[in-house]
């Protein structure tokens, strides 16, 4: 490893002669010469002597440029009013030109630190000679007359040490006596010239006042005046500016939090200095050195902590900026970037809305149970994460009930858990997927009691699962019997969905979702290859919510329902500007309609029945939205061990879990909020967070009424890539509306005289259709169910082995469900 320039130079001149001799020669030959006097370095100069000779070609050998004098600053996080959440820094500074502080706090720094600034070269040849005497005859180390250009150039070389992680750097930067001492000084000296041959002294004063330390962690005249006085640089006083000046010198014996009467000692030295000077008169030398020392401390918190409520969404903002490449090429520059470049961040979190949500989660589900709730808020139309919400502290003290770093609304590698089980909130991506398919919600289909299907009953990616059977049945064992989807949905019918997902292709309903962006919250085994994946496992209990999802994915998914369709990513940051104030790009939300418009105003349409007599009726009726329109879908898994519920308006979405973070056991049963809850379901704990929480909010926002567009049947109608139309799926209908469907989209229609045997369509209903394509006008021929086979014999109960079939992977935050994963009833 190369040695550091101040290694260098000390090795070379220990191995000569003490360095302060050559210093002393040396300078005696360039004050004769007006080398340093005229702030140039001239190799050339005319030295008597060997000794005098080496002292120049030691000093000339020096590095005369000073490198990189960019300052660690904060990084803010700031509300979307602009207001400030959070700071994020290694060094807690705030840099402002020099026209941002007080001019009697200029006036006090160059009185007490280097009074003649203004009027000497990059090096103070008096100050210097006179501490070389003193040195020389004392014998107790150096003296100072460091001008405040060199003491700039120590701090930026103590910045650049600490930055670079080199501690050796850092201290031999700051070394105060001995040969290093002098060593030191000589290296100062020479950069001291260079930096004046590049700024001006007002520049170099602006420089220092930033870079000083000022204890306390307080970096820099401006976070140093908020941290002691809470206010601006610009504003300070004349006792405070001198009390400020006399720190630097010594912060530790100076501090005035613990040492008052050395920080009133100390100032008063600096307004007699100031006064000898001629720089403020008596009458102010005298008030001010009466007053008493009156500190008002505002402690800048380090991190995330600081932001309360909104702290796991700061966490969550400081990961995106360590994780995403427009931050930097690697994670260590996106690191420095954001604890060392002062970037300002605004974010997307609305504080109003915020605040409703933290209360809404407190209120319903106190902190410091075992009961856990998360919830987050999206703008349908943008993505703009409005709220994040969950009923615990942010603290790394996890060992007390209620406290963790866990963000339970984001994926395991944003700083999440892993996810939870979605529950019969997936419903709405199988109905989305029934849809997009030219099905209707007029369509009917089974819906049993229970049900136990071979796996060769569901087709994943164009082919038959092979293996065991897939059992499942009703929540509260409704049925059996045949209904529309639109009542399976408002009902939320387990077996009802099954019927359709059957109908349906596994992989079409699991990149439905995805495309709306739910993915599974942390890698585990594909339930193809086995290598871990964030894909949806596709398998047959995938319709009733068993895969591992996060409340921000939902909520982003049913935003875009609300949004006609269009997917917009969620996203936490509306702008960042760098150190200097320019914009830099930020991760875009990236809107594409992904929905056909009208399949997702069907979908709308279902979930509204849910809403207004549905599985949400319990909750609808509140009268907390004050008559707006709601579109919702409630969500339980197996035994209530998670309870979802995801719903929006027209212009807010949001989606609410409630259940536990790291043991899994049911909810049902359990006091809360001393309450003790019998059987628990998405309407009996998340519904009351989400309505506490849009209704509210809608008000507090100021947003209008406003009205969802119904969808239409005949806008399902598509046309295929060949030109031919798409002809609407009727199986499962009764003839008569299977003939108005086809009829509406300007087919023909005849019926065949054979029936058909079907396990899956009631009797009398349509069973199949001759085609699912075809030209204008063209003849359709239906089938009509037989309904089962009275001769076939019953096949076998068993439960699927690995072995049979593929099933969900199970993470120790939340095991997959059993395959007869529960919906919701009631």
């Amino acid at each position: 490893m190369a040695q550091s320039p101040t290694r260098q130079s000390d090795a070379r001149s220990s191995s000569r002669r003490p360095v302060y001799q050559l210093l002393a020669m040396f300078l005696g030959v360039s004050t004769a010469a007006g080398v340093l006097a005229a702030g140039l370095v001239m190799p050339g100069v005319a030295a008597s002597g060997a000794a005098a000779r080496e002292g120049v070609g030691v000093f000339n050998e020096l590095p005369s440029d000073l490198g990189d004098d960019t300052l660690s600053e904060a990084t803010r996080i700031l509300w979307a009013d602009g207001s400030e959440m959070a700071r994020v820094y290694d060094q807690n500074r705030v840099v402002v030109p020099l026209a941002d502080v007080a001019p009697i706090m200029q006036q006090a720094i160059v009185a007490i630190e280097d009074s003649r600034f203004y009027e000497h070269g990059p090096v103070d040849l008096r100050g210097i000679a006179r501490a070389v005497v003193n040195n020389a005859s004392s014998g107790d180390g150096t003296q100072g007359a460091s001008t405040l250009t060199q003491q700039y150039v120590k701090n930026i070389l103590v910045e650049q040490a600490v930055e670079q992680g080199d501690q050796e750097a850092a201290e031999a930067a700051t070394t105060a006596s001995g040969v290093e001492g002098y060593a030191r000084k000589l290296r100062e000296m020479k950069l001291a010239v260079g930096v004046e041959k590049e700024m001006s002294k007002d520049e170099i004063l602006d420089g220092y006042l930033n870079v000083a330390y000022f204890y306390n962690g307080v970096y820099g005249i401006e976070a140093a005046s908020r941290f002691y006085f809470s206010k601006s640089a610009k504003d300070l006083t004349l006792p405070e500016a001198a009390l400020l000046a006399g720190l630097v010198q010594n912060p530790v014996a100076y501090n005035p939090l613990k040492k008052l009467d050395a920080a009133t000692e100390r100032r008063n030295v600096v307004l007699d200095r100031m006064l000898q000077l001629g720089v403020i008169n008596q009458a102010d030398h005298d008030a001010a050195k009466a007053s008493p020392i009156v500190l008002n401390v505002s402690r800048s918190q380090q991190g995330c902590i600081a932001a309360a409520s909104a702290a796991y969404f700061c966490d969550y903002v400081t990961r995106i900026v360590e994780n995403d490449p427009s931050f930097g090429a690697t994670a260590d520059d996106r690191l420095a970037l954001l604890r060392r470049g002062g970037l300002t961040i605004r974010t997307t979190l609305d504080r109003r809305v915020q605040d409703i949500a933290q209360n809404a989660a407190n209120s319903v589900i106190n902190p410091g149970q075992a009961a856990r709730t998360a919830e987050s808020v999206v703008k349908p139309g943008t993505g703009e994460i409005l709220a994040m919400v969950q009923n615990t502290t942010f603290s790394p003290d996890d060992d007390q009930v209620g406290v963790t770093m866990q963000n339970y609304n984001v994926a395991r590698d944003m700083g999440g858990t892993g996810g939870f089980q979605q529950g019969s909130t997936f419903k709405a991506f199988t109905l989305a997927a029934w849809l997009k398919s030219g099905k209707s919600l007029n369509s009917t289909v089974r819906a049993p009691a229970r049900g136990n299907d071979p796996f060769s009953a569901f087709t994943r990616c164009g082919e038959k699962l092979r293996g065991g059977y897939y059992p499942y049945s009703n929540s509260e064992g409704s049925g059996p019997g045949v209904m529309t989807v639109a009542d399976a949905t408002r009902k939320s019918v387990n077996t009802a969905f099954v019927s359709m997902e059957k109908q349906l292709d596994l992989c079409d309903i699991a990149d439905l979702a995805q495309s709306l962006g739910v993915y599974k919250g942390r890698p585990t085994a594909a339930d193809t290859t086995g290598e871990p994946t964030l894909n949806l496992d596709r398998i047959p209990s995938m319709t009733l919510g068993t895969n591992l999802v996060t409340p921000l994915s939902v909520a982003g998914a049913y935003a875009a329902f609300a949004a006609d369709g269009t997917f917009c990513k969620p996203i936490a940051i509306a702008e960042v500007l760098d150190g200097d104030g320019k914009p830099m790009p930020v991760p875009s939300a990236d809107c594409k309609q992904v929905l056909d418009v009208n399949v997702a105003r069907n979908v709308t349409t279902a979930l509204q029945g849910g809403w207004t007599s549905g599985t949400a009726a319990s909750v609808s009726g509140k009268g907390l939205l004050n008559g707006r329109e709601v579109a919702s879908k409630t969500g339980t898994t197996n035994d209530s061990q998670n309870v979802w519920f995801a719903a929006y308006t027209p212009q807010l979405a949001s989606a609410v879990w409630v259940g536990h973070d790291s043991k899994v056991y049911s909810l049902n049963g359990e006091r809360i909020n001393g309450r003790r809850y019998g059987r628990v379901f998405g309407a009996t704990l998340a519904g009351p967070v989400w309505t506490n929480t849009i209704g509210p909010a809608s008000n507090a926002l100021e947003l209008p009424r406003a009205n969802f567009t119904p969808g239409s049947s005949q806008g399902l109608k598509t046309v295929n890539s060949d030109g031919r139309l798409r002809v609407p799926s009727v199986v499962g209908r009764s003839v008569s509306s299977a003939r108005s469907a086809l009829q509406a989209a300007g087919f023909q229609v005849a019926v065949s005289r054979s029936r058909a045997y079907s396990d899956s369509i009631g009797e009398g209903l349509v069973a199949g259709q001759s085609a699912r394509s075809a030209d204008a006008g063209a003849t359709i021929t239906l089938t009509v169910s037989a309904g089962p086979d009275p001769n076939a014999q019953p096949e076998p109960t068993q439960d699927p082995t690995p072995s049979q079939a593929p099933s969900p992977s199970a993470p120790a935050e939340q095991p997959a469900a059993s395959p007869a994963a529960q919906g919701d009833q009631g």
